[in-house]
């Protein structure tokens, strides 16, 4: 692993005086990219490391809207509606009997109408013979066909003059969407005598320090918790873990999508493709662009699909579900088209081409080769109030002393003195991830190649 030293930048503003140090605390320590990034950005380039910086940060933080939020106990929930038009699927029929699988809510004068065989259908209810049996007369010289059939039973209705109308009237579904709290934890210790020596900087914040190895270390502790919020998958209720009384953890984004969202076999190769998944998203919801995070495979295949295209159709106006300019868009290195209505943003995830992680992802291995994520916001209900929220959100637990993201403890050389000769720091962030209207959301297989 290439080391970083001091001289690795030039024009850093090292603080050398003793008396200008103050004590080393979590509050003013700071990574050197992240130095770079704020105050020197022209240092960046000057920044090396073997395997690049090793982060794999990216969708989670791209994906955030707005402040963050928090939540109180141990999970989150949220309704979603139904659709407002009811359909019931798999209706018999028995001479003018018309059995539905559940309770129809139809009354006498109400219209129906149906497709089936390529033949429209339409009667009016002369009588009600239970909650799931009715009689339908036809309003045509025609027999009705042989079921099963699916109907709509919110078409139309045909009083007659002081008739008194319905007295009924529609319930709607509504779903309970609940995910759980999850608590991720990261330790890094070192004897004081292997301890690499700790840099202070001089910043508009003042004076901030860093320390090579702890920084490192850091950025694996935040690539871990996005790990886990993308592709956790919850202990059943009746796995060995939880028999054995181990906490079952959070429903990730990936498993709420594989379970109430869209699964694509393979890869996005085609403008059929992009189309069938426009089609999707209209008979989803109001969702007309999706930010699309894939593996090298996915953009590639993306790249040769764009090949075909009109060019008048490439790089959008949009620049995904979060505040930025184009200038952002660009360094993203976001490509768009707009196929059918809606746009679809492709945009790499470094997550799934590390070659040290693919046995989490299994991208190298049949895994996930992309994630569709809507742009925008939704609806739904808390509280018996309705919100407007992001289609994802990261959330932090709060308490009585604080969010508990990403809280960090030191200890030796790094803050708190301790009796042994070592030094050591403790991560930890309970969270939990909200997908609302998950049926916009896609996962996609990918083909199986060799592992660097």
């Amino acid at each position: 692993m290439a080391g970083l030293s001091d001289n690795n930048l030039t024009g850093i503003a090292l603080i050398t005086d003793p008396n200008q140090i103050p004590a080393q605390t979590p509050e003013n320590f700071i990574d050197l990219y992240d130095y770079a990034t704020q105050f020197q950005p022209e240092l960046i380039p000057d920044l090396v490391y073997e395997f690049g910086k090793g982060s794999i940060l990216g969708f989670m933080r791209a994906t955030q809207t707005g402040l963050k939020k928090t939540y109180e106990s141990d999970y989150i929930q949220h309704t979603e509606a139904g659709r407002l038009m009811k359909t019931f699927a798999g209706v018999t029929i028995a001479a003018n009997n018309f059995t539905f699988p559940s309770a129809h809510g139809l009354e006498v004068d109400k219209v129906v109408r149906f497709f089936t065989g390529n033949v429209e259908y339409q009667g009016i209810v002369s009588a009600v013979v239970s909650d799931t049996v009715v009689t339908l007369l036809s309003d045509t010289d025609d027999a009705w066909p042989v079921g099963p059939v699916d109907i709509s039973v919110d078409f139309s209705s045909r009083l007659e003059k002081g008739s008194e109308g319905f007295s009924k009237s529609s319930r709607h579904n509504v779903a309970i969407r609940k995910n759980y709290t999850h608590i991720f934890g990261h330790h890094y210790d070192t004897t004081d005598s292997d301890l690499g020596r700790s840099s202070w900087v001089k910043t508009d914040a003042g004076a901030q320090w860093w320390n090579y190895e702890l920084a490192r270390e850091s950025a694996k502790c935040d690539n871990k918790s996005e790990l886990t919020a993308v592709f956790h998958k919850r202990a059943t209720d009746t796995s060995d873990s939880a028999v054995a009384g181990k906490t079952q953890g959070m429903y990730g984004v990936k498993q709420i999508v594989e379970e109430r969202g869209n699964v694509f076999a393979d890869l996005i190769t085609t403008q059929q493709h992009l189309s069938d998944m426009a089609f999707r998203l209209k008979q989803n919801g109001t969702c007309r662009e999706l930010n699309v995070w894939c593996n090298h495979q996915q953009m590639a295949a993306f790249r040769v699909l764009c090949a075909g295209l009109n060019a008048g159709f490439l790089n959008g106006f949009n620049y995904g579900s979060f505040k930025n300019s184009s200038d952002m868009h660009l360094k993203l290195d976001f490509t768009s088209v707009k196929i059918d209505g809606v746009q679809f943003n492709f945009v790499p995830w470094t997550a799934l081409d590390d070659p040290t992680i693919n046995a989490v992802t299994g991208s190298n291995n049949g895994g996930i080769s992309f994630l569709g994520v809507p742009c925008g916001n939704t609806k739904v209900t808390r509280g018996g109030k309705s919100q407007s929220v992001s289609y994802m959100e990261m959330l932090f637990r709060k308490n009585s002393f604080g969010v508990r993201e990403k809280q960090t403890k030191m200890f030796g050389q790094f803050g708190t003195q301790i009796k042994a000769d070592k030094s050591y720091v403790d991560w930890l962030s309970e969270g939990t991830v909200l997908l609302a209207a998950a049926n916009n959301f896609f996962v996609g297989g990918t083909d199986i190649y060799d592992a660097i």
